[in-house]
């Protein structure tokens, strides 16, 4: 049997430096072994939309990314700016990265890209019902934008052209919903 764990005390949280997307934070937590500082990192959060105007072509980008300086082939996504909420987010990523707007946007859910360090949550959505507005990219963003198959994105996966976890969940949550609508 699995034994009950506790949720250490947090303590004494305080900001060690403000930062462009993320700001960075220490705070000492009571454990059953004794008090450790941990360093935390603070994010606003994100969004990534799988968009269709068909429920079987997808919109995917290849992007430049800056974390890991590679080339990413992902879902559109991108971080929910100050005061937004995750659902006005992914409305305005989506008209940004692929110039559309969708009349019909469902939740699928959330994922947390790396808990052991960051509290970013990703908001993950279904966008469907899209007209064109035109594409309005952030500066410094360029994008090369097409549409896959779920299968094709699934091949992508296996083959590892696909490999950002946002994307990963997304491909597992849109399968799944996909097969109940």
């Amino acid at each position: 049997m699995a034994k009950s764990l506790t949720i250490p005390k947090k303590s004494n949280e305080r900001k060690i430096k403000d930062g462009i997307v993320v700001d960075t934070y220490e705070a000492d937590f009571e454990t059953q072994a004794g008090t450790m500082t941990a360093q935390l990192l603070r994010h606003d959060g994100a969004v990534c939309i799988a968009a269709t105007h068909n429920n079987q072509d997808f919109y995917i980008v290849d992007q430049f990314r800056f974390g890991i300086e590679e080339i990413m082939t992902e879902f559109p996504a991108g971080k929910i700016d100050e005061g937004e909420t995750p659902l006005e987010a992914a409305h305005r990523e989506l008209a940004e990265e692929i110039g559309y707007a969708a009349q019909t946007i469902v939740p699928l859910g959330k994922v947390y890209s790396s808990p052991a360090y960051i509290d970013e949550v990703i908001y993950l959505y279904y966008a469907t019902d899209l007209s064109f507005v035109g594409q309005n990219l952030d500066e410094h963003e360029e994008l090369n934008i097409y549409t896959l198959t779920v299968d094709e994105i699934n091949d992508q996966i296996m083959n590892g052209s696909i490999d950002d976890s946002k994307s990963l969940a997304m491909a597992y949550r849109l399968e799944n919903y996909l097969k109940n609508i």
